[in-house]
């Protein structure tokens, strides 16, 4: 991946980096390997053939030379035996290396007439063969890996005069008398025959392919005939094969690359160009404010394959993308429309609750304080307080069954019935509940409910009487409810009665609680115990009382507000998918 953007290339850079270079240079790096893999491959099988053919044709001089030499064999067989009986007569340490010419010197009485004349009959074989550059019978010692030269066919004794000897690897001596073992090209080829030749490239004789034809026997020596042909026609024909090979190759490789990148700047270069520009000429009218469009349908790209039809869906998508734009316009308006209707709708339900502190600043029997975080624009819970005459005040906690607009819609008339049914029924929370209850019943169409806590208390006493309707248990705080009987923040398991709303002619229980001066009444919606981190872990009630118990305050708005530190703490930043709403009262007595 490059590190520049396109758009930051200088014109040398985009062209290098630009489809036709890069599609060339793969090309050409790809039939370039290809080029070297078939090079390698056909030099091989063209050296295996020329091999195999050199090795199979010298292999034949030697039959052709054993063949000739048939008719002669007893006294050739002779004088080849008179050879290796003076070899086998000197002592292994007065043979040295087989070049001394004092020992050479006791082979000269073998060089007579009839020596000559079996040079001449070699000589006449190798003439068969211009490429045939040497022609001897030798004796091969298995044990010692010797070939004992006995009878060169070189008129001028230049090469090896009789009794001299070579030392072989274990490998040549098994050739010459076995055969080789045929390369995976002649068995591929069915040219599986074992051909007693071998190819030996020395210093003093050059490249050489050596065959050998067995003669005969003489004790653990194998007397073979043995002619050698030059290699040197082999490598340079082979050399010759290559290099026009090779020319050939690359002529033909840059004619290919040459027609593929023109091909490629036709049918692929060319028309991604002509959507591009379509593309950018879009863009700036969409800046502009263009409404004429059209910058695909003047295309005329017809290359028949995926191109082609990129270019018509190019066409179709800008259709649909004015379409898609004239709708998102009515959209956006119709969306801007409903966000500010949201936003009023928000101040009114804030307006609908309590929010000015202290709420009684006349009163000191008691401080009371809430407040209620929305997780959508607007939300379903609530929280009420106000006095129904001097001596009784009224507390409310409520969640609505659902979000957003429905659930505050239901949360307002619930709200506005509570108010009044605790102004109409008296200091009874279980009658207001039923009553509330009912009237919520008729004509609930939508299958909403509210879960309420509402407590009535009478000033002068401490007196609480509550009522719970599906919602959640409250918390109170009284002097020995901690470990060491300080007054400390506790659970209060009060009986449920069923959700408003839910069903007609619910009978709900009242309790009383008895608060003295100091206590503390602390009140919640689901959204507090249920706000989840990011671990999906839930705050729950054992957190919260734990944050309201190591506040360390006994303000109520301090209370609330160092709770909601303590919830946020715990949420971080995971999102928020109910209203946290929360109230407390501290009662301080009348005196």
């Amino acid at each position: 991946m490059p590190l520049k953007s396109i758009r930051e290339m200088t014109h040398w850079e985009k062209r290098m980096r630009s489809i036709s270079t890069r599609s060339f240079l793969t090309i050409l790096s790809l039939v370039l390997i290809l080029g070297i893999v078939s090079t390698l491959f056909a030099f091989y099988l063209q050296s295996s053939n020329l091999t195999r053919e050199c090795r199979t044709a010298t292999w034949n001089l030697a039959h052709d030379g054993v063949l000739t030499m048939e008719p002669d064999r007893v006294w050739i067989q002779k004088k080849c035996d008179q050879i290796l009986d003076i070899y086998d007569s000197i002592p292994e340490k007065e043979k040295g290396d087989g070049t001394g010419e004092a020992y050479l010197a006791r082979y000269e009485d073998t060089i007579d007439d009839q020596f000559h004349e079996i040079q001449q009959i070699m000589r006449d074989v190798q003439a068969q063969n211009d490429d045939a550059v040497a022609a001897y019978i030798a004796a091969l010692d298995e044990e010692t890996g010797r070939m004992i030269f006995l009878i060169d066919s070189d008129p001028k004794k230049s090469f090896c005069r009789p009794g001299y000897w070579d030392t072989y690897t274990e490998d040549i001596i098994s050739t010459f008398i076995f055969g080789s073992r045929p390369s995976a090209v002649d068995s591929t080829l069915g040219l599986d025959r074992s051909i007693p030749a071998v190819m030996i490239n020395m210093e003093k004789y050059g490249y050489r392919c050596t065959a050998a034809e067995p003669l005969y026997m003489k004790g653990n020596y194998h007397v073979m005939v043995f002619y050698d042909t030059d290699m040197s026609q082999v490598v340079r024909a082979s050399t010759r094969f290559m290099l026009q090979y090779v020319a050939i190759l690359l002529i033909i490789l840059v004619i290919a690359s040459v027609v593929y990148v023109r091909r490629t700047r036709r049918i692929i270069v060319a028309p991604i160009n002509q959507l591009a520009t379509a593309a950018a000429a879009y863009s700036k009218g969409r800046q502009n404010k263009d409404t004429a469009g059209g910058y695909f349908d003047d295309l005329d790209i017809r290359t028949g394959d995926e191109i082609e039809n990129l270019a018509l869906t190019m066409k179709d998508m800008e259709r649909d993308l004015e379409n898609y734009v004239n709708d998102l316009t009515q959209i956006t308006a119709e969306k801007q429309r409903i966000t500010t209707e949201l936003d009023v709708a928000s101040q009114i339900q804030e307006g609908m609750l309590p929010n000015i502190f202290p709420a009684f600043p006349d009163r000191s029997e008691f401080s009371i304080y809430g407040s209620m975080d929305t997780a959508k624009e607007v939300g379903g819970d609530f929280f009420d307080y106000f006095l129904v005459d001097d001596d009784h005040l009224v507390m409310v906690m409520a969640d609505v069954s659902g979000k957003g607009i429905p659930a505050a819609l239901f949360m307002m008339g619930s709200k506005i019935m509570l108010n009044n049914y605790a102004k109409m029924a008296g200091n009874s929370p279980a009658k207001i509940l039923e009553s509330v209850n009912n009237q919520l019943c008729d004509n609930n169409s939508a299958g909403m409910f509210v879960t309420v806590w509402l407590g009535i208390l009478e000033i002068s006493s401490g007196r609480l009487k509550a009522a719970n309707a599906g919602h959640e248990y409250p918390v109170i705080r009284q002097k020995g409810m901690g470990d060491g009987g300080e007054p400390a923040f506790g659970l209060y398991k009060d009986k449920h009665g069923f959700v408003l709303g839910g069903m007609e002619g619910m009978k709900y229980t009242e309790y009383e609680i008895q608060l003295e001066p100091g206590d503390m009444v602390f009140q919640y919606t689901d959204g507090v115990t249920e706000a989840t981190d990011p671990d999906d872990q839930m705050f729950g009630i054992d957190r919260l009382l734990h944050a309201l118990n190591e506040a360390g305050t006994d303000e109520v708005h301090d209370l609330i507000t160092q709770t909601r530190g303590s919830i946020d703490q715990f949420i971080r930043k995971a999102p928020q998918f109910d209203d946290i709403t929360m109230m407390c009262l501290k009662y301080h007595g009348k005196d």
